[in-house]
């Protein structure tokens, strides 16, 4: 098999080691804050970029029909 990158050998690579040590919580917490400050950044720009709409009319108080 060509594509089998994994050899039969009992010891791990430097890179498979990496693999195997790493967190998966810290991963999920690095995608959860990157999540969340584009979020905040996307809620930043439409606030920014939106047209000022004016203020609705107030309608008088007044007896119905004057």
């Amino acid at each position: 098999m060509l594509d089998d990158i994994r050899n039969h050998d009992a010891h791990p690579s430097h890179e498979e080691l990496r693999w195997m040590s790493a967190d998966p919580l810290t991963g999920a917490m690095r995608t959860l804050v990157m999540i969340g400050v584009s979020v905040i950044v996307g809620v930043v720009a439409s606030f920014a970029l939106a047209p000022d709409v004016p203020a609705p009319v107030v309608a008088t108080l007044g007896a119905p029909g004057r």
